[in-house]
């Protein structure tokens, strides 16, 4: 996908994995440095590394989004990130109010400093992993999908506001982002120890801030400890607790009913945005969007168990990879309330496939690397874009190139609903008169 000499890229990593690194590209010609960039040093270290027209890809956590692509925008260096990033210890204090910690309040203040780009400057991809960024993709290719089986008569939309008028026209009324990980490892977990199939740190950071979701114009009803932003577009709403002490029911194809996790992330934030429709400056349309993460079971322990622990990390962390013995990864978009009631779209790559693609890897690590790899090369194709959020680029140009690395991904209607195949033992309070309500996803 990408021609380039291995002697012109250089890997920054803070925590010592040479003997790691040496085994895979030992003699690739690829530079290996070990060094942590800090609030201190980050410009110092930067700028001995790029220089005008080079790519910084940042697969980092505990480093500052906004100070980091500033630096870049400056210096005309091309940037893609996976996620929104803070300096380690910030806004996970309780100094600091719950709105200060959410995703929308991080958006707010990266699209204020992006005023001050230049619109033609150097191309800045953020949070374009598999999730956010590659959903983004799933989302518009579903909307199509779905317009065709209604059989409506409407053009591919290229713009912001002909994607919110598809799917305000479709009647979509809640978009999901549903995960269910399946991947097992042959070494069980150990009390005192988190495990996952990525960022264990990441997901804690995420796990232990404010639920987060996009609302939704046809929403009716709200929890009592919901919370809205009185500031930028007031698209979304937090919840006064934690992401992984909130869950919510959701559907995957193969996993069927799940009960997820709505943990914060930016793409509830992005494209609730994104698929706002405005009429005479109101708005008149929006979806509900939101997380709802079930992800592997020594995970689901290893989430119960830092909830005992009031939410301190485990000391002991690790990340599942060639200890999987079987397993996938079913992370798609489900939309609801349309004209076909659900519909699914995603990757449900199994960690068989992704080895006979990649090896030493698992399923979730290569569904964020094909997103990665996608918007690298976009960006390296498009360099004078300046700002860009995932739902700026082309859906169909970023699933051409990930889709080589992604498994099968059906696109396929469902007749669930929320208030379906409840349990009759106790009484659930629900709303029958608004299906798609928030109320009847929410559990706890």
């Amino acid at each position: 996908h990408i021609e380039i000499d291995p002697k012109n890229i250089t890997v920054l990593e803070a925590h010592d994995k040479t003997e790691e690194f040496m085994e895979e590209y030992k003699d690739s010609g690829i530079k290996y440095v070990i060094q942590e960039i800090t609030k201190k040093n980050l410009k110092k270290i930067l700028k001995k590394y790029l220089k005008k027209g080079d790519f910084l890809i940042d697969l980092s956590t505990d480093i500052d989004a906004i100070d980091i692509i500033d630096w870049c925008q400056k210096r005309k260096v091309l940037y893609l990130n996976t996620s929104l990033e803070d300096w380690p210890g910030e806004y996970q204090s309780d100094k600091y109010d719950h709105h200060e910690r959410t995703l929308y309040n991080s958006h707010y203040k990266l699209r204020n400093k992006a005023k001050g780009w230049k619109e033609d400057g150097p191309t800045a991809v953020v949070t374009h992993g598999a999730n956010p960024g590659l959903v983004s993709h799933f989302t518009k290719k579903a909307l199509v999908d779905v317009a065709k089986a209604m059989d409506l008569t409407f053009s591919v939309p290229q713009r912001k506001e002909e994607w919110a008028r598809l799917a305000e026209r479709t009647g979509t009324k809640v978009i999901h982002i549903s995960e269910r990980d399946t991947q097992v490892s042959h070494q069980p977990k150990l009390q005192d120890e988190f495990v996952n199939t990525w960022s264990v740190v990441g997901f804690w950071a995420e796990g232990v801030s404010p639920a987060e979701m996009g609302w939704g114009t046809h929403e009716t009803w709200e929890p009592d400890n919901m919370n809205k932003h009185d500031y930028g577009p007031k698209n979304a709403r937090y919840l006064l607790q934690p992401g992984a002490a909130t869950l919510v029911r959701s559907w995957v194809p193969l996993g069927g009913d799940i009960v997820g996790y709505c943990i914060q992330h930016s793409e509830s934030i992005t494209i609730s945005e994104y698929l706002t429709l405005e009429l005479n400056g109101k708005v008149v349309y929006r979806p509900t969007v939101h997380y709802a993460y079930h992800p592997c079971d020594a995970a689901v322990v290893s989430m119960h168990e830092l909830m005992m622990r009031e939410w301190d990390l485990q000391p002991k962390l690790r990340i599942m990879e060639n200890d999987i013995i079987s397993g996938i990864d079913e992370l798609g978009v489900l939309l609801m309330g349309h004209g076909k009631n659900a519909w699914w779209y995603g990757s449900q790559l199994s960690i068989e496939e992704t080895r006979m693609l990649i090896p030493n890897q698992n399923a979730t690590t290569l569904q964020v690397a094909a997103s990665v790899l996608a918007a690298t090369v976009w960006t390296i194709k498009n360099p004078n874009k300046g700002y860009c959020e995932p739902e700026d680029l082309p859906h169909d140009f970023i699933l051409n190139i990930a889709g080589q690395y992604l498994g099968p991904m059906p696109s396929i209607q469902s007749d669930w609903k929320p208030i379906e195949g409840r349990s009759p033992l106790f009484d659930i309070d629900m709303d029958l008169n608004n299906i798609w309500s928030f109320r009847n996803f929410l559990l706890k």
